[in-house]
């Protein structure tokens, strides 16, 4: 059976480039008077139709799924994105290189782009079109690459989102029927065990819900807590009654090395994203470790159900290209609060070409995820490299906009996924009632590596001003300390921390680690050099 095509290289010259996070991947080569094409996977390698190759899963020449399609012919190879961007796509225009990893893009001009640097260290990943360097763009959604010896062409489609009709209130079992359908497709393509990594969340408990009774012995569940006792995680305490309630496998899986992982991470992400996902990496590695006997697991996702679904928005309104940045819901992990806030011409076209749905609150869910996506696409990209075959049903456009026209009452909060699991038993008040909500897993995987310092010389001239770069390497110099300790005791326990705020004491961990991380990626991307072989 064919797995799925986890990433390619589309090069006028060959290059060669082996993922670290798997050096066994698989690799296939096609030629044509363009140059030369390399595609990426575990397994077999199969067009989807006479000359075209996707990177969905189940494969598919669908792009209102998530999905990549590569049409190589002898003349051009032609690159379409789906309808969210779900799969980033780099090129460099002048090298003629085009690639799903970023790094292998940056050639010998290492320049910074000015807005692109400023939207990285604003956003923590490349956005808008733009990276933060002059000689790498990215694809947007909904876009077309024609790649040919003569260069690089990109035009940009029409948008499918502005051509449905949300006027029809869907039926909530017809939304649910759809998943299961996609579900469906998935257990029929593949024969191999399905991984299913469950949170204390709503998105995979939905996907586990509706996977059918006969199929729940080939489902495996796995969750990692983020308490200071992990298994106590309320993460992993509703986990482990919903997989109990489904009569599903689960798994508890402790993190204690993902800082380890800062290399391999990097190299598959170079600056597409900042240092940020190393715990998937090590969460991914033993689940794998647990399978030891499954060639190609299936790995079904929850991504973006929650946004699709009616969660995280509220009542934000988006009127103005500077309130763009609520909608991509970094959750501050970026260097924005060291930077001077201004609008970059790629933020106001982004907003113009949306400004229809904008108008409408219902598409922002949309909009958001086409933003996150240059971040969330780790969440794809790690299982497919370490050997798992990932797929979402919420990446379905026929299935989003049916959850976009449910009725705002119904919709809002995700009170139709709420009342759902009241009927089914798998309703959960409030999460303060089952487990640890403290979230420190951050700190439990820093803690447990050592602190490389940040070159404040290398962003003189830049947004963010080498004396902030020194005092992010002096914090975490004394982290250590006994006085830091105790300060971050104090501003860590439930009732404790809001008492010490009033005296000025907060918690600045976390939005100092991001920022270290955003910058550290760059400043790997500057050391690395890449080699590309003619």
């Amino acid at each position: 059976m064919p797995t799925k095509i986890v990433g390619f290289i589309l090069s006028k010259t060959p290059i060669s480039y082996v993922p670290r996070i798997n050096p066994l991947i698989k690799t296939k080569v096609l030629k044509g008077a363009w140059g030369e094409l390399v595609l990426y996977g575990s397994g077999e390698f199969e067009p989807v139709a006479n000359g075209q190759w996707s990177l969905g899963f189940p494969p598919t020449t669908d792009l209102l799924q998530h999905n990549l399609l590569l049409t190589v012919g002898p003349e051009e190879v032609i690159i379409e994105s789906d309808w969210i961007g779900g799969i980033p796509v780099f090129y460099n225009s002048k090298e003629q290189i085009v690639s799903t990893y970023a790094k292998v893009c940056l050639g010998e001009d290492r320049a910074f782009d000015e807005e692109g640097l400023y939207l990285f260290l604003r956003y923590g990943f490349s956005v808008f079109g733009t990276t933060p360097f002059r000689s790498v763009k990215s694809l947007r959604y909904s876009s077309v690459l024609h790649f040919s010896a003569e260069g690089l062409k990109v035009k940009e489609k029409d948008d499918p989102a502005l051509f449905l009709n949300l006027s029809v209130a869907a039926n909530e079992e017809e939304i649910r029927a759809l998943i299961r359908a996609d579900l469906e497709k998935v257990f029929n393509y593949s024969s191999q065990t399905l991984v299913c990594p469950l949170s204390g969340g709503l998105d995979s408990r939905v996907l586990c819900s509706l996977i059918p009774d006969e199929q729940r012995s080939r489902v495996m569940t796995y969750t990692f807590g983020i308490s200071p006792r992990q298994e106590k995680s309320f993460e992993a305490q509703i986990a482990r009654s919903v997989a109990e309630k489904l009569d599903i496998s689960w798994q508890h899986i402790p993190l204690s090395k993902a800082y380890e992982d800062v290399d391999e991470w990097h190299d598959l992400f170079g600056f597409a994203t900042h240092l940020h996902g190393m715990n998937h990496i090590e969460f991914l590695k033993k689940i794998r470790q647990d399978l030891p006997d499954v060639e190609h697991p299936v790995l079904l996702s929850g991504l973006t159900g929650g946004a699709f679904s009616g969660g995280y928005l509220g009542g934000l309104r988006v009127e103005h290209p500077n309130q763009l940045y609520h909608l991509a819901l970094t959750h501050d992990l970026n260097c924005n609060p060291l930077l001077p806030p201004k609008v970059t011409e790629a933020e106001s076209r982004f907003f113009e070409q949306n400004r229809q749905l904008l108008a409408d609150p219902r598409w922002y869910s949309v909009v958001s995820m086409r933003l996150k996506m240059g971040l969330l696409h780790y969440l794809y990209k790690l299982p497919d490299h370490l050997g798992f075959s990932s797929c979402s049903p919420y990446h379905n456009f026929r299935t989003v906009g049916k959850m976009l026209s449910l009725p705002p009452h119904r919709l809002n909060n995700r009170f139709w996924v709420k009342e759902y699991f009241k009927k089914e038993g798998l309703h959960f008040r409030t999460r303060f009632f089952y487990g640890d909500t403290r979230n420190t897993l951050n700190r439990q995987l820093f803690e447990g590596t050592d602190y490389e310092n940040l070159n404040p010389n290398r962003w003189i001239s830049t947004p963010v001003a080498p004396e902030k770069v020194e005092a992010l390497n002096q914090f975490f110099q004394s982290y250590h300390q006994s006085s830091s300790k105790v300060k971050r005791f104090l501003t860590t326990q439930r009732v404790v921390k809001e008492v010490v705020k009033v005296f000025g004491l907060k918690n600045e961990f976390n939005q100092k680690l991001s920022a270290y991380q955003t910058l550290r990626s760059l400043e790997l991307s500057l050391q690395e050099g890449f080699d590309s072989q003619p």
